[in-house]
C-alpha cells in the first residue's frame, strides 16, 4: 500500500508540474505572437522569400513540409490501435495508437476552430496582393494561417513518441523542428503561426496523456 501511495504522489507531482508549466508558458506564448505578428513575422517570411527564391529549392522544402499532414499517421495510429487492440491483445500498445491518433486528432480539431476565430492571411497574399492581419471567422484557405495545421500534427505526433520511447527524444525533436521551419521558409506561413500550432499541440498532448493515465490507460508498460 505504501509503494502504491508513493507512486500515485509521484505522478500527480509530475501532473502539478506539467500544469504549472502550462500556465506559465501560455503568457509568454501569447506575447510573442503579439509581438511577432507587429515586429517579426514580415521580416522573416521577406527574408525566406528572397534567399529560398531558387524553384529546386523550395520543392524539395515543400516536399519536406508535406510530412506535417495528419493524413500521414492517423490511419496508421487506428490500424495499429486495432490490430493490439482486438487481435493481438496488448493493452499498451493498443494504448500507444490510441495516444497518437487522439493526440494528433484533438489538437487538430482545435486548430481548425482556432482558423476559423481568426481568419489569418496567408503569407502568399501579403506577396501578392500586399494583405497582412485577420478577416476574422472565415475558413477559406487563404485566411488560414493561423496557427498552422501542420505544426500541430507534427509536434502532437513526435511529442506523443517521446511520451513512448523517450530515449530517442533527440530525433523526435529535430523531425519536429525541420518540419515547422519548412513551413516557415517556403512562406506557407508565419513563424508565429508555427509557434502557436506546435503550442497547441503540446499542450493538448500532455493533457491527454495525464487524462489517458488517471483513466487506467497507460501507454508505458
Amino acid at each position: 500500500m505504501e509503494t502504491h501511495h508513493n507512486g500515485n504522489d509521484s505522478s500527480r507531482i509530475s501532473f502539478d508540474k506539467a500544469k504549472k508549466l502550462l500556465l506559465i508558458s501560455f503568457p509568454i506564448v501569447v506575447l510573442f505572437c503579439i509581438i511577432g505578428y507587429f515586429f517579426i513575422d514580415l521580416i522573416v517570411a521577406k527574408y525566406c522569400a528572397s534567399i529560398f527564391a531558387d524553384i529546386k529549392i523550395r520543392r524539395i522544402l515543400k516536399d519536406i513540409s508535406k510530412l506535417g499532414l495528419a493524413t500521414f499517421y492517423l490511419p496508421f495510429a487506428a490500424i495499429s490501435f486495432v490490430f493490439f487492440r482486438f487481435i493481438k491483445k496488448k493493452k499498451v500498445w493498443s494504448n500507444r495508437g490510441l495516444f497518437v491518433f487522439l493526440s494528433i486528432s484533438f489538437s487538430g480539431i482545435l486548430v481548425i476552430i482556432l482558423k476559423f476565430i481568426f481568419g489569418r492571411y496567408r503569407p502568399r497574399m501579403f506577396f501578392k496582393e500586399q494583405l497582412y492581419g485577420f478577416q476574422f471567422f472565415q475558413l477559406k484557405g487563404k485566411l488560414t494561417s493561423f496557427p498552422s495545421g501542420h505544426a500541430s500534427t507534427i509536434v502532437a505526433l513526435m511529442l506523443s513518441l517521446y511520451f513512448i520511447s523517450p530515449k530517442y527524444r533527440a530525433i523526435y525533436f529535430a523531425i519536429a523542428l525541420v518540419i515547422v521551419i519548412s513551413r516557415v521558409l517556403v512562406c506557407h506561413h508565419y513563424l508565429t503561426d508555427v509557434v502557436f500550432g506546435g503550442y497547441v499541440a503540446a499542450v493538448t498532448t500532455v493533457c491527454l496523456k495525464y487524462y489517458m493515465e488517471k483513466k487506467g490507460l497507460p501507454i508505458q508498460e
